[in-house]
Order: structure tokens, then C-alpha cells, then sequence
């Protein structure tokens, strides 16, 4: 059953992902006051905000992709909404999608002054499903019969973006991407988990990280502190939330084998904490 998305959002740090669309999104402008024509396929609904907008705040829109995590950065450029007015506590969007079909994802994203879009930057989506911790879009279906979809309504928390601190850095992935490869993430953990308990207890978390890319560089909101074990998780096709395997972490020095410990203090952004995957150990 669809159900809106609420506070886990902000537990998690889940994100969907944007990276390339960039100039797209900066440049776009949509006419508000423009009505759909009949037919012309579409998504509407109410993003309801939660939480203070940070100081940085650019500007917040909604898009839709055709898969979760998102694959074509160009599809996601035509399946945006206008700006939001974040200030008023809620407000209306309107997503003209290119063409009829499912849509996985329906996605508020945040981004920050003088900043990239960044992949994890995602307030809020709709229909979120949880199993286990972790959270799931649900589909909307835009067909010939309802070329326009209503009341696709989602909770936007400003938390999930307003952490205090972030870790950012460049993942590099040596060898051949498995097929079954249905998740990526990045994790921040005060220490190494032990235990499985402690494995799903992250001080920070994004699981919407691109695949079949040679590198990528992501940026982690966290909370200010000392982490002394940030690593790639990856999940196959069909497996479990309890099967995310461990296929890379940030090291003492590349190959030691050694996590290494970072502090990020409030206000700042960390970089270089880079990270190299061998996706061998996803098999």
C-alpha cells in the first residue's frame, strides 16, 4: 500500500541520484502559471516542508525518474518541476514528464548556494516503503487512461540536509560491475561495526549511489564528530537488506587495509576522504 515518507528519511540521509544534471536543473525554468493541456502527461502534488531550510539553502524542486537509483541524468533534466516556495510550509508542484509510463521515484531535491547538485541531497520521497530500516519509493503510473496524476503529495525534511557537517570525496571502482548490482551506499560510522546491530545503526547514510560508473564523487551529510570507519556498501539483485556487502573503506593509505579515522567539525565539509572499491568483492 502507497503511503507518504516521513521522519525515517532523516535517519537514513537516503538520496536519489542527480550528480550530471547540473546545468540542466540551474538553468531550467518552468512557467508556474501555465495549466497542463488535457493529455499532456503529468504529475502533481503537495510537498509539505519539516524543519528549517539551512542558510545555504539555493532552491528546492521535485523530479521523477524512471528508475531508483536514477541511470539517465538527461531524463531527469525534462522530469522536474519549477522552483518551490519553501518558505510558505507547503507548497504545489507540477512535473510535465517527457512521456507516458512508470516513474520509480518521485524526488524533492535540495541544493545548496555556490554548491553541485549532489546526489544525496533529496529532502523527501513519495510512497516510501520500510523494510528493515531502509526506505523504498513507490511507482507512479502515468497512462493513456490518467495522462495526469494527482495528489502524489510527499514530506520534505530540511534535516536530512541540515546534518551540521559533511564528508565528501571521490570513490574509484576497479573491475566489472556485477549484473545483479541493485543498490550502492555510503555509510559513516563513529566505529567499525561489530556486530549486525551496529551495522545498521550509521551516524550517516545514503544508498541511492549511481552504479556501472568508473568513479564518482559523493558528498555525505553527517552530524560533527569523529568517524573512524566510512565505507561503499553494495547490494545485489533480490537479496536481502541483511546481505549489503562491505567493498570498500577509507584507508590509512591506499591498499593498508586499515580504516582510517576522520573528524568533520560543525559548519565544515571534509574532502578527500577517497575511497577505492574493488567490485570483485560484490560477487
Amino acid at each position: 500500500m502507497m503511503h507518504k515518507t516521513g521522519h525515517m528519511l532523516q535517519r537514513l540521509g537516503l538520496g536519489v541520484g542527480l550528480g550530471l544534471v547540473l546545468i540542466a536543473l540551474a538553468t531550467c525554468s518552468i512557467d508556474q502559471g501555465i495549466e497542463p493541456q488535457i493529455g499532456v502527461p503529468a504529475i502533481r502534488g503537495t510537498i509539505t516542508f519539516e524543519g528549517n531550510p539551512p542558510a545555504n539553502t539555493h532552491w528546492v524542486v521535485v523530479v521523477a525518474s524512471r528508475d531508483f537509483p536514477p541511470s539517465d541524468v538527461v531524463q531527469l533534466a525534462l522530469s522536474q518541476s519549477a522552483r518551490l516556495d519553501f518558505n510558505a510550509g507547503s507548497a504545489d508542484y507540477e512535473i510535465k514528464v517527457p512521456s507516458l509510463g512508470s516513474y520509480a521515484a518521485i524526488a524533492v531535491v535540495w541544493k545548496a548556494r555556490d554548491e553541485p547538485v549532489i546526489w544525496s541531497d533529496v529532502l523527501g520521497l513519495y510512497g516510501a516503503s520500510f523494510t528493515g530500516g531502509i526506505s523504498f519509493p513507490d511507482t507512479v503510473h502515468v497512462t493513456g487512461d490518467a495522462p495526469v496524476v494527482d495528489d502524489i503529495d510527499v514530506t520534505a525534511d530540511f534535516t536530512a540536509v541540515d546534518r551540521g557537517a559533511v564528508l565528501g570525496g571521490r570513490i574509484t571502482y576497479d573491475g566489472n560491475w556485477p549484473d545483479n548490482t541493485e543498490l550502492m551506499g555510503i555509510a559513516a560510522y563513529r566505529t567499525r561495526p561489530a556486530n549486525l546491530l551496529e551495522f545498521f545503526q550509521p551516524a550517516a547514510l545514503n544508498i541511492s549511489l549511481p552504479t556501472q560508473v568508473d568513479l564518482f564523487d559523493y558528498r555525505l551529510a553527517t552530524p560533527p564528530g569523529t568517524y573512524g570507519y566510512t565505507v561503499v556498501l553494495w547490494l545485489g539483485r533480490g537479496a536481502s537488506i541483511f546481505d549489503f556487502k562491505q567493498i570498500g573503506f577509507y584507508e590509512t593509505s591506499p591498499g593498508s587495509g586499515e580504516p582510517a579515522e576522520v573528524s568533520v567539525a560543525l559548519g565544515d565539509t571534509l574532502r578527500n576522504v577517497d575511497i577505492n572499491v574493488d567490485l570483485r568483492q560484490a560477487r
